[in-house]
């Protein structure tokens, strides 16, 4: 065979003067793919070890950028054996009962806290994970074509342009099928949008270390954004002129969403017809038959009547007051989905008047840890962090708002009677959004005292009503109800 080949070579003067043999050639080419397979697999196992390192591993730890609730893991191949970390990834807490000591010793220097374990990756998945730790870089910064710094100052035509981009007026140069407003709003709106409004990102994108917009539309680092976005690929260009847009955009403010005054329209009406009535009955006397006045001006005082009547009872209720709070923060997630203790976040309900509003330090409590948001992604995450930079505190609205003149105590009623937070305040653990449950009227404190029954079993906050306990020894009385303890004597609200 190969006294064949040697044959055919000789036979070929011209592959032999080119210096192209097949032979070089054909091996020449088989290099190359196995080159092209392997780099192909290296990147392939890079990426895996990346995603599996930022679904497993990245609530804890950092790579680069210090300790977070876990050792920062940079450089931890040159300082633990390969074999070593793929043991304590499966199961740290055997390791530590069994005494190893430098288990031992890692379990100690990070406050006792037992790293999770991961039975349920495979070899080659703790592998990837571990390659990839060794092989990571900080990324490079990105060349930009444009001016990133610049916040203020647009040129109009810029601004106009990003405009008509932000509006889907002129299409993306990469495609897109929908524009920005179609899921970030422009205007006020009476329903939960996740994303961000075109004002939120206006105010990140102006604040003091505030959002890279270049960054984040360029690589998108939360879930939801690289699902939202995963058909744009917009140019250094079109970022610039969406931030010419935005910088105009949180000069201008928002749109106010109007709704019709149709109360006041209807009064109005009323008011003009009545008057008009008037007119003719006294003066222009155009109408013949007298009746229809007097039926437009009981109808009307009927309507005015009864809106005084409404308007009146309805001053200071808000029942249903959801306001637009800072933050899109679902107590749904959080008390529902998470079972977050009321409690934790409204930590002074049980001594205190008010409930309290979490400071900055509750959310970062967890926070620091739970990056991205199931709903929002980073956006509205990263509000609380940008806030603990400024040192300025989460101006949260509050829902519920009793008159001036009015006293109520949280501790009074979650800690001595026992009240659930939710017989005042609704089902917050389904509300995405809190809503004022009830009117907080006299009349409805009244029917809860005069119903409510007070639990006096092992309470000492009732230990001196000696009376009652008596009458419910002897079996006179089965109950006390708050109306028996004070609950309807007016000074106890106001005082």
């Amino acid at each position: 065979m190969i006294k064949k080949y040697i044959q055919l070579q000789n036979m070929n003067p011209t592959a032999s003067k080119s210096g192209l043999r097949p032979a070089g050639v054909l091996l020449a080419a088989l290099l190359t793919i196995i080159f092209f397979i392997a780099d192909t697999g290296i990147a392939n196992a890079q990426n895996e070890g990346k995603q599996l390192f930022e679904k497993n591993c990245i609530v804890c730890h950092k790579l680069g950028g210090g300790k977070l609730v876990g050792p920062e893991l940079l450089g931890v191949t040159q300082r633990r054996d390969k074999a070593w970390i793929a043991k304590f990834i499966r199961n740290s807490k055997e390791m530590i009962d069994a005494g190893d000591p430098v288990a031992v010793k890692v379990y100690e220097e990070n406050s006792k806290i037992p790293m999770l374990t991961f039975t349920n990756l495979s070899d080659a998945e703790i592998n990837s994970i571990i390659d990839y730790i060794e092989k990571w870089e900080p990324e490079k910064e990105k060349v930009f074509t444009v001016d990133i710094n610049k916040k203020e100052g647009f040129a109009k035509t810029e601004i106009l342009r990003g405009e008509r981009l932000y509006y889907g007026l002129i299409p993306f140069e990469n495609g897109g099928t929908k524009s920005c407003v179609s899921c970030h709003n422009a205007i006020t709106t009476d329903s939960l949008n996740w994303s961000p409004s075109a004002m939120d990102l206006a105010d990140a994108f102006m604040e003091k270390d505030g959002m890279n917009i270049y960054k984040s539309m360029g690589e998108p680092n939360s879930d939801v954004m690289k699902k939202s976005h995963a058909e744009y690929k917009l140019t250094d260009q079109e970022v610039f002129y969406i931030a010419a847009f935005l910088s105009e955009f949180h000069q201008e403010g928002m749109t106010k969403h109007k709704i019709f005054p149709v109360k006041l329209m209807t009064f109005l009406l009323f008011a003009l017809l009545m008057t008009l009535a008037l007119i003719d009955l006294i003066f222009t006397k155009k109408i013949k038959y007298k009746f229809i006045h007097l039926i437009v001006i009981i109808v009307g005082l009927g309507v005015h009547f009864n809106l005084a009547v409404v308007e009146a009872q309805s001053l200071s209720r808000t029942k249903d007051y959801a306001p637009d709070q800072p933050i899109k923060f679902s107590h749904k997630v959080h008390a529902g989905d998470n079972k977050t203790d009321c409690k934790y976040c409204h930590s002074t309900t049980e001594y205190g008047k008010s409930a309290g509003i979490p400071s900055n330090n509750v959310c970062l409590n967890c926070h620091k840890v739970v990056l991205s948001g199931r709903n929002s992604g980073k956006f509205e995450i990263n509000k609380i962090h940008r806030a603990d930079k400024s040192g300025k505190p989460i101006e949260w609205v509050r829902v519920h708002n009793l008159a001036d003149h009015v006293f109520f105590s949280h501790a009074q009623h979650v800690n001595a009677g026992k009240v659930e937070c939710e017989k005042c305040h609704g089902d917050v653990a389904g509300m995405d959004i809190v809503k004022q449950f009830s009117d907080l009227s006299m009349g409805w404190c009244i029917d809860c005292h005069r119903t409510t029954k007070v639990n006096f079993k092992d309470n000492k906050y009732y230990s001196n009503y000696l009376k009652l306990h008596e009458e419910l020894k002897s079996g006179k009385i089965d109950s006390v109800t708050v109306e028996q303890i004070g609950g309807l004597d007016c000074m106890k609200c106001h005082y």
